[in-house]
């Protein structure tokens, strides 16, 4: 899969895309009938895109900050997964948010990607103070020889499936989160040095940074898969700060993987967070800590069957 940056992205041109809009934050089951639709459209010879936002709009119109399910970087690992040819990050500037609708179609879709068709959401709104809309769109369409596919919110439990209700799911009920993004959640970064004193009590782990940008669920210990190679093992995460170790320590995820062994250091890893197991504890002693990593860990081969 081909990704672009937000300084690639203005300079790039392709042709014969089918193009899917959106902000694609969760990458949850409503974008995921979006993803289908580019999916037939690739079996015709075009060109998969995912059109997104390098900044939220809000981020760059308010000044707000708000924090993403997925990263960049796992945006791209994910799309690359889901079978998309390309990720483009168009940079969301003040001079962008001035483009009239047919301005951002004439120069982003037509003229640089050769738009061929389009796939949104039946709310989609574009272009200065979102005058445009789906309507403006088809229009927009009969000119400039594209096809338009408007695709209806994904709805659960009597409410829209969407990136703000599952941001909140996450933090208060992540089981539920995870039926909603389809998906289990997941971290993807590198594999970082630790302390190594899971190697001293029998659990060597890997720790993974977690950038401070993204939404969490709630510190604890959490029944896993961990993705090296392209083949999937069980595994026991740790989602937290340490308590038990002195000294103060960054939010990471540390992980002990079930029957593997192999060094993973500087290697970029995909951990998927499946079910709670329970909160994080500060134990009095190591012994005690050690005591209850064997119970998470037997408590998880039961609930996996292994």
């Amino acid at each position: 899969m081909i990704y672009l940056n937000e300084k690639e992205a203005a300079q790039f041109h392709i042709k014969n895309t089918a193009i899917a809009l959106g902000k694609f934050d969760g990458i949850h089951l409503g974008h995921q009938l979006l993803v289908d639709g580019l999916l037939e459209e690739k079996k015709q010879g075009r060109n998969a895109l995912v059109f997104t936002f390098g900044f939220a709009p809000k981020e760059v119109l308010e000044g707000s900050i708000r924090r993403c399910i997925y990263t960049a970087q796992e945006k791209k690992q994910y799309f690359e997964s889901l079978g998309m040819d390309v990720l483009l990050e168009y940079p969301f500037t003040k001079e962008f948010a001035a483009f009239t609708p047919e301005e951002f179609v004439k120069t982003c879709l037509v003229d640089a990607l050769d738009v061929k068709a389009i796939y949104v959401g039946t709310d989609f709104h574009f272009g200065k103070n979102r005058s445009g809309n789906v309507k403006t769109l088809q229009e927009l369409g009969e000119k400039y020889g594209f096809t338009v596919h408007a695709i209806s919110k994904k709805n659960m439990q009597g409410e829209v499936v969407s990136s703000t209700r599952i941001r909140t799911l996450i933090e208060k009920d992540f089981e539920q989160a995870n039926v909603l993004l389809g998906n289990p959640y997941f971290i993807f970064s590198e594999v970082v040095h630790g302390k190594h004193l899971g190697n001293t009590i029998g659990f060597p782990t890997i720790n993974q940074v977690i950038s401070p940008d993204k939404v969490v669920p709630a510190y604890g210990v959490y029944a896993s898969q961990v993705t090296i190679d392209e083949k999937q093992y069980f595994a026991v995460s740790n989602l937290g700060k340490k308590p038990t170790i002195a000294g103060e320590h960054a939010l990471g995820l540390e992980t002990f993987i079930i029957n593997y062994e192999g060094d993973l250091y500087g290697k970029m890893i995909k951990t998927q967070l499946r079910t709670f197991i329970r909160p994080e504890q500060k134990f009095s002693s190591v012994e005690e800590l050690t005591e209850q990593i064997q119970k998470d860990v037997m408590q998880v081969k039961r609930l996996y069957g292994i």
